[in-house]
C-alpha cells in the first residue's frame, strides 16, 4: 500500500459516493442521492410525507425537556456546537433520542448531523481535518490508521454489543431456494462460495471469521463480496449469493417480508462464536473533543440520559412504539411493522466494552492486510470520559 505523509492523508476528504438500492428496499429508504456533508445550525425534520434516502435523514428541531439531573455545561458558546456523523440507524437509538428529546440541548450543546456518505476512511479524514468532531458507526481498520498518522481518535462509547439477549439481531442467511434444494445446508457449504459482508473490516466480519471457524473455514475460504445493507436482501432473494450476513431490520425482512431467506446461523450462534460483550458499532471522539474534557463529558451526560430513556421503554411493548417515533424521524426506517416485528439493537447500558476486543479486531485487520502494525488498545479506547459522565446520570 502506498505510503501516505499525514498532510496527503488529512487532505483526503473524498466525495460521496452515491449507491442506488433495490426498488424493492424503498420503504426502508434504499433510494435517493446523497448530499454533501454540510452543517445546520438548525436541523429540521423532513415532513411526514417526505420520502426517506437511504444515506440522509433530516435533523429535528429538539424538544424543550428538561433533565431532571445536572448535566456538566460547556463554558463558552463557541464549543457548544458539535458535529457529528452517525450511521443513521437503529443502533443509534440512544444517540437519536438525546437529540430529539432536548438532551444535547439542555447541556448547551447543538448537534450538526453530517449525513453524507462516508466510508470509514473517509469519515476519519474529515475528523482529523477538523469537520467533524465525532464519528459513529462500526469499528475499522480506519481507526488504527488515522492514529499512526497522528490523529487525535479514540472510541470512548460503545453504543451496541454483543448480549446474552441478542437474538436474531444478526443472522448470516442463505437464499430459500438453494436451502431447500440442498444445495447450501450448513456453513461447511459454504466452502468456494460467495458470502456478502455488508463492511471491509466491521462487527460482520469479525463475526463471520469467528463463525467459519468453529466449522473449519477461514474467510480465505470463501469469497467475500461487499454489499450496503440494504441490498443483501435482494441479492438473497435472486441467489446471487449463496449466503449473506443481515443486520435488522434486514434480518425481518428477507426473512419474513421476502420470505427469501432462512438464517443458517442465528444470532444465538453468532454471538456464542463471537463473544458476549464484542462491541458492534461506537462513537469516537476527534481531536476538538478529546482536547475539550468538559463538552466532551456534558455530550456523553446527555448520551447516557439516552440510554436510560431507551431502556425505560424498550421492554414495555406499549412504550417501544415512542422509540420508533423518533427513530422514524432521523432514519431511511418508517415502516410501523417492520419496528415491532425486528429484534431491538442491543443497547449498551453503560457504554463499555472489554477493550481486549480490539485486539481481535487488529488481529482481523493484519490478516486482511488493512494495518501494517497494532496498537496497544490504551492508544485506541478512553473511557475516562464515559466514568465522569456516567456519575453525573
Amino acid at each position: 500500500m502506498e505510503r501516505m505523509t499525514r498532510r496527503r492523508w488529512l487532505g483526503l476528504v473524498m466525495g460521496t459516493v452515491t449507491v442506488s438500492a433495490s426498488a424493492l428496499l424503498a420503504s426502508c429508504g434504499g433510494t435517493g442521492s446523497t448530499p454533501t456533508p454540510t452543517t445546520a445550525a438548525t436541523p429540521t425534520p423532513p415532513a411526514a410525507a417526505a420520502s426517506p434516502t437511504a444515506t440522509a435523514a433530516a435533523t429535528a428541531t429538539t424538544r424543550a425537556a428538561t433533565p431532571t439531573v445536572a448535566i456538566a455545561t460547556p463554558t463558552t458558546a463557541a464549543a457548544s456546537t458539535v458535529k457529528a456523523r452517525i450511521a443513521l440507524t437503529a443502533s443509534d437509538a440512544a444517540f437519536l433520542i438525546a437529540l430529539d428529546q432536548g438532551l444535547f440541548k439542555a447541556a448547551g450543546i447543538t448537534v450538526d448531523l453530517i449525513t453524507a456518505t462516508l466510508d470509514p476512511g473517509q469519515a476519519i479524514s474529515l475528523l482529523g481535518a477538523g469537520q467533524l468532531d465525532l464519528v459513529g458507526g462500526g469499528i475499522s481498520a480506519a481507526l488504527v490508521n488515522g492514529i499512526k498518522q497522528g490523529v487525535a481518535l479514540k472510541i470512548v462509547v460503545a453504543e451496541t454489543v454483543i448480549t446474552q439477549s441478542f437474538g436474531n439481531f444478526h443472522v448470516i442467511g442463505v437464499p430459500k431456494t438453494l436451502f431447500e434444494a440442498g444445495d447450501v445446508k450448513s456453513v461447511a457449504d459454504l466452502r468456494g462460495k460467495q458470502i456478502a459482508l455488508v463492511t471491509s473490516s466491521g462487527g460482520d466480519v469479525l463475526e463471520t471469521k469467528k463463525v467459519l471457524a468453529q466449522h473449519g473455514l477461514t474467510l480465505k475460504d470463501v469469497q467475500v463480496q461487499t454489499l450496503r445493507a440494504p441490498d443483501v436482501p435482494t441479492a438473497l432473494q435472486n441467489a446471487a449469493v449463496a449466503a449473506g450476513f443481515l443486520i435488522e431490520p434486514y434480518v425481518t425482512i428477507a426473512t419474513k417480508q421476502l420470505g427469501a431467506a432462512v438464517a443458517l446461523v442465528d444470532g444465538t450462534e453468532i454471538a456464542r462464536a463471537a463473544g458476549i460483550g464484542l462491541p458492534i458499532n461506537v462513537l469516537s471522539f476527534g481531536p476538538r473533543l478529546l482536547g475539550d474534557r468538559p463538552l466532551a463529558i456534558a455530550f456523553l451526560t446527555a448520551y447516557l440520559r439516552g440510554v436510560v430513556w431507551y431502556e425505560e421503554r424498550i421492554g414495555d411493548p406499549g412504550r417501544r412504539q415512542e422509540i420508533a417515533e423518533i427513530l422514524k424521524k432521523y432514519t431511511p426506517l418508517k415502516d410501523d411493522k417492520l419496528y415491532a416485528e425486528m429484534t431491538w439493537p442491543p443497547i449498551a447500558r453503560d457504554g463499555r466494552f472489554e477493550p481486549k476486543f480490539l485486539e481481535e479486531y487488529q488481529a482481523l485487520w493484519i490478516e486482511l492486510g488493512q494495518i501494517k502494525e497494532t496498537l496497544p488498545v490504551d492508544q485506541l479506547v478512553d473511557f475516562s470520559y464515559l466514568d465522569e459522565a456516567a456519575r453525573q446520570v
